[in-house]
């Protein structure tokens, strides 16, 4: 008997080390793809690409509705040929992506380098931290290379930091899309146009805008730390179809932190042309030039700086 539970003990023990080993090794091979991940080439990468190294004098972040309704070359060369400069951009929004991870995102960008504009595209509902661990947990592939990524996780508590210490929990369901990242090709610019037109009038239903604790704080520190450094931060909020509910808390905040605000969530022009619609949330590509070039309008004043700089 004595024989046995020694046998069952080193069993066991040689189990753990396995799956210690194991552990270890897709740690290693998955930082290893991380780091040296194509910039533009999916999601994964993009997510990857504006934590650790973008460098555009314009950057984008947001979701899928900064992603969607912001072309990247149309507000380029419309503030290239208003500024008399020859500026970069880049629109680094993510689908599924919402305002903790674009916060950490902005954050970590804002601590290698000042972008010259930063645009940051956000609904007010976004502040409700309804999926606020969700949408860090997205970035968890970079926790041990991005020391914004592990504060704002280990800001969760310590449930979320022991299983960040299990490499295969980071890269769970993350392997074809590192894979994918290094065999497909992604546009240069970032911009994601929609092709569909909406067919069916969307049913509007009003969300909750309670503002969540931990969303907020890191949103209002985005905008502090623009403030203090000099970041030319503008917040914006692009258009639904129809909308019921409104950013009016999201305008305060703003106003609070003397950040300006866009909003463009509800505006007739919008409202009365579907045909600018995939569905009731995200314009298609049709959409998002008019969109961009009535934002572009919109920013003008905010530009007019740049331009003084510049013959300065």
């Amino acid at each position: 008997m004595k024989k046995n539970y020694t046998r069952l003990a080193i069993d066991a023990a040689i189990i753990i080390l396995a799956i210690v080993v194991i552990d270890w090794l897709v740690g290693m091979a998955g930082d290893f793809a991380m780091l040296r991940m194509p910039s533009y080439s999916g999601q994964t990468a993009k997510s990857n690409f504006r934590l650790n190294r973008v460098d555009t004098d314009i950057l984008i972040i947001g979701s899928s509705r900064g992603a969607h309704h912001y072309v990247t070359s149309l507000l380029r060369d419309s503030i290239n040929g208003y500024v008399g400069e020859s500026l970069t951009a880049y629109n680094s929004a993510i689908d599924g992506e919402f305002v903790n991870s674009n916060s950490c995102a902005a954050e970590a960008v804002m601590d290698r380098y000042r972008p010259k504009l930063l645009i940051f595209e956000i609904s007010e509902w976004e502040l409700s931290g309804e999926q606020a661990v969700r949408d860090m947990e997205y970035s968890a592939g970079n926790y041990r290379n991005n020391k914004f990524v592990k504060k704002y996780i280990d800001e969760f508590g310590w449930k979320e930091r022991v299983k960040m210490r299990c490499n295969m929990y980071r890269f769970n369901q993350k392997v074809l899309q590192i894979v994918s990242s290094y065999v497909k090709k992604g546009d240069m610019t970032g911009y994601e146009p929609l092709q569909q037109t909406m067919e069916v009038m969307p049913r509007h239903v009003e969300m909750s805008h309670t503002l969540d604790e931990y969303s907020l704080r890191n949103f209002e520190r985005v905008l502090q730390i623009a403030h203090d450094k000099g970041v030319r931060l503008i917040i914006a909020t692009s258009p639904s179809f129809r909308p019921e509910d409104g950013n009016a808390q999201l305008a305060s905040i703003c106003e609070k932190h003397d950040i300006p605000y866009i909003d463009c969530y509800d505006v007739a022009e919008f409202n009365e042309h579907p045909d600018y619609f995939k569905d009731g949330f995200h314009l298609n590509d049709k959409g998002a030039h008019a969109y961009t070039m009535l934002f572009y309008q919109r920013i003008k004043p905010f530009l007019d700086g740049m331009k003084r700089q510049k013959v300065g």
